[in-house]
């Protein structure tokens, strides 16, 4: 498997040495030198205990640098802030990639941008839809979650009656990541219109809820307006921000049983919860996300007396959850996943993007 990952940001340290880890051949690309060398030698080997000379590196002022490395990459991964994502996206189509994949959020959240998403769409479907587009919302094809949706689909659960998601971490998480960074204004982190605060970056949780509503049979009220938000601002970025969706439920069960689910993501909380709980009317789901294990819980009539609870523990580090990813990237490309199927579809994306966008304007 070949592999080219367009920025060498910390999101793109942890996609290198993971589809390293699956035995593929990775370039990275980047326009910026100081991106490169930091790369090479503070985060990568900080992280992963040394440097892997098998990783190549491109940038335009190499020695004998020729034109950026195009064409024949089975896996293309586009790590750059959102707010520069499309433009590369469109460009990428034109080397017909087998999988795409475009970072989370998949764009900022400005008309501009839904534009560019919109050409984007109309090419890829015209030109080379055969390309399967993904969204980088890794957790959802984690160890837990994917334990948390087999169970949903065995039926113990019965009819969901709440989905709930929450995915709040202080924002000292994610600059102790990045170090070179002061603050959130040192970076988009800290611009809600370049794709980042609280919904940008933490948006993993309002794209949890699309998915787990799917699974759980939900389908979208008829209300004039089903999706309802607020949030903290805190100067150019949401610290806060919170979601309330309006959905029918399983029509197995009633043809109008309407249903509240919650969203919650911020930048403030710590320590960090990540976390999503479905209730149903035979028992509930739990997962929770912690920073060395992810635990599956399940209280279900059929376990026995007052709902028997079952804990699944899952042990993993920090890597794991883009081995998960880049696993779940091979099962795509072998066909042992299906993609019109996957939690990592574009369209989850392209849904998170336009409530986001509808959120921030109408605040």
């Amino acid at each position: 498997m070949k592999v080219k990952i367009i920025g060498a940001g910390s999101i793109g340290n942890h996609h290198a040495q993971s589809a390293r880890a699956m035995g593929w051949d990775v370039v990275v690309v980047d326009t910026s030198m100081e991106a490169l060398e930091r790369m090479k030698y503070e985060i990568y080997p900080e992280r992963y205990g040394a440097w892997d000379e098998e990783i190549k590196l491109w940038h335009p002022d190499f020695p004998n640098a020729k034109e950026a490395p195009k064409g024949n990459f089975d896996i293309i991964m586009i790590d750059t802030p959102p707010d520069v994502r499309m433009k590369l996206a469109l460009e990428a189509l034109q080397e017909k990639p087998k999988l795409l994949h475009l970072e989370k959020p998949i764009c900022a959240p400005i008309p501009e941008d839904l534009e560019l998403l919109e050409e984007f769409l109309r090419r890829w479907k015209k030109e080379c839809e055969e390309c399967k587009v993904t969204v980088g919302y890794n957790h959802a094809v984690s160890a837990g979650i994917r334990t948390l949706t087999e169970l949903i689909k065995r039926g113990s659960l019965g009819e969901a009656l709440t989905i709930d998601v929450e995915f709040r971490e202080h924002w000292k998480g994610i600059f102790k990541a990045h170090p070179w960074l002061k603050g959130p204004q040192d970076s988009y982190l800290g611009y809600l219109k370049r794709g980042g605060g609280a919904g940008g970056e933490h948006s993993h949780a309002l794209h949890l809820f699309l998915y787990l509503a799917k699974i759980c049979g939900w389908t979208k009220s008829s209300m004039a307006n089903p999706i309802s938000s607020d949030m903290d601002l805190a100067g150019d970025y949401d610290q806060l921000i919170a979601f309330q969706l309006n959905y029918w439920g399983d029509q197995k069960f009633s043809q109008d049983s309407e249903r509240v689910g919650r969203v919650i993501q911020d930048v403030i909380t710590n320590p960090p919860k990540k976390m999503t709980r479905i209730q149903g009317t035979k028992g509930a789901v739990k997962w929770i996300c912690e920073k060395d294990r992810e635990v599956v819980s399940c209280y279900f009539e059929s376990l026995g007396e007052n709902w028997g609870e079952k804990e699944i523990v899952i042990p993993k580090k920090r890597k794991d959850d883009f081995l998960w990813l880049m696993q779940y990237y091979d099962d795509l490309l072998t066909g042992k996943a299906d993609y019109k199927d996957s939690p990592l579809h574009i369209d989850y994306g392209v849904e998170v993007i336009k409530i986001l966008y509808n959120a921030y304007n109408g605040y």
